[in-house]
């Protein structure tokens, strides 16, 4: 439990300094604080995206045709690993969002 807390309060520490940086574009408006902001959210966004890599379903381990197997199973690892990049980059974006709005 304390090492996810230690994880969890890093990981919206982060979130908050990115939320900060945007705030601040935002009121100045600064190109180098625009790209500072931008490469931030980047780095955060493989950052969450990097705990979602660590599996792999083998759903249809039971077929006989085991190319046919690892074909299915590519695809619908591919599949849910696209969902999970798309669902961590709109989660990403609304958090730093909110918190620079939060900010005003």
């Amino acid at each position: 439990m304390r090492n996810f807390s230690q994880w969890f309060f890093d990981l919206l520490r982060n979130f908050v300094l990115v939320g900060g940086l945007k705030y601040f574009y935002e009121k100045s408006l600064s190109p180098v604080l625009f790209y500072l902001h931008e490469f931030a959210l980047a780095v955060i966004f493989v950052y969450c995206l990097s705990y979602a890599d660590q599996w792999y379903l083998n759903l249809f381990s039971f077929l006989e045709n085991k190319r046919l197997a690892h074909w299915l199973n590519r695809t619908v690892n591919i599949s849910i690993a696209i969902v999970l990049f798309l669902m961590i980059r709109l989660a990403a974006s609304v958090i730093v969002a909110e918190i620079s709005h939060a900010q005003i």
